[in-house]
């Protein structure tokens, strides 16, 4: 059976370079496109406050949550309630909601109603897109790129919406222990991510499969590490050697966790929003792809008006 691997970036110097990384992380995404992250350098109580911060949000009745809905004129900023998005193609329903935030002056919950939330989430995004920087360059090394290829086209991360989309989404998804399911109802459906990277934070109740090949295998939570996994664009801009594999939150069977609340933080990466993307080893097959007209295109078939 096929496993995600596991990195420990304790080695990495301060320009986040490290013979050994490179080399690992180069295997996970030519592979199972999915790698576990540890000694990432990310204080549990940064990423806690977050969960924390989100989860008294998530509790306030639908009337609070919606005076941020996110909409068509907030791009991806704001609350996204239960079935607004559905990212499976054959899902009637996904089980979850979340909060999107592209830069530090996104638009955030009330101040009144939830004052740890803005600080929580622009201290963590700002650490993880220092990890994606240290990742970025490693990644180009492994491609045999100058080191700093892939940061260079992402300068504006989680800076200006007008510049980057790259977004950081903290989710939750509600108990079912009073829902009565229909078949094939999911927390997530099976789907890639858009863009270049993701660095995914678990919570322990766990859920998340990956498809190696044509078998799911579970995204355990190791505690204290990051997982990372390969989006679309990043596919298609190394010509498939590096894999953006799908990946599904189900609806779990045991009553106990049926019970539970699940939460988890996504930091999806996107290049600068005027990116053309080519593929690397120059194959004219395909045209290149406007990094935001992409995103745009992804994110309109997946948001339910």
């Amino acid at each position: 059976m096929a496993s995600i691997p596991v990195v420990d970036l304790a080695d990495l110097d301060l320009s986040g370079i490290a013979d050994r990384v490179v080399k690992q992380l180069d295997e996970a995404f030519s592979t199972v496109g999915f790698v576990y992250l540890t000694n990432h350098g990310i204080q549990q109580t940064t990423i806690d406050n977050v969960l924390k911060a989100s989860k008294h949000f998530f509790q306030f009745p639908d009337d609070i949550k919606n005076q941020t809905r996110r909409n068509h004129s907030q791009n991806n900023d704001g609350y996204v309630g239960i079935n607004q998005e559905i990212l499976g193609t054959n899902d009637l329903q996904e089980i979850k909601e979340a909060y999107n935030i592209t830069s530090p002056t996104s638009i955030f919950p009330s101040q009144e109603f939830n004052p740890e939330f803005r600080s929580a989430v622009v201290s963590l995004a700002l650490k993880l897109a220092e990890l994606t920087r240290r990742l970025l360059t490693c990644m180009a090394l492994a491609l045999g790129l100058d080191g700093n290829f892939f940061v260079d086209r992402h300068r504006f991360m989680f800076q200006d919406q007008t510049k980057n989309a790259t977004t950081f989404r903290t989710l939750y998804y509600p108990s079912l222990a009073d829902r009565h399911i229909q078949p094939g109802v999911v927390r997530c459906g099976a789907h890639s991510d858009y863009g270049t990277i993701t660095l995914l934070l678990q919570d322990d109740v766990g859920g998340l499969e990956v498809l190696s090949g044509t078998e799911w295998i579970s995204a355990v939570p190791i505690p204290g590490s990051i997982l990372v996994n390969l989006g679309d664009l990043m596919q298609f801009w190394t010509a498939g050697r590096y894999t953006a594999t799908v990946h599904r939150v189900l609806v779990p069977e045991e009553e106990i966790r049926r019970k539970s609340t699940r939460q988890s933080i996504a930091f999806f990466v996107h290049p600068d929003n005027d990116v053309m993307v080519s593929q690397l080893n120059g194959s004219k097959d395909h045209p290149p792809v406007g990094a935001l007209d992409y995103l745009k295109t992804r994110l309109s078939a997946t948001y339910k008006y």
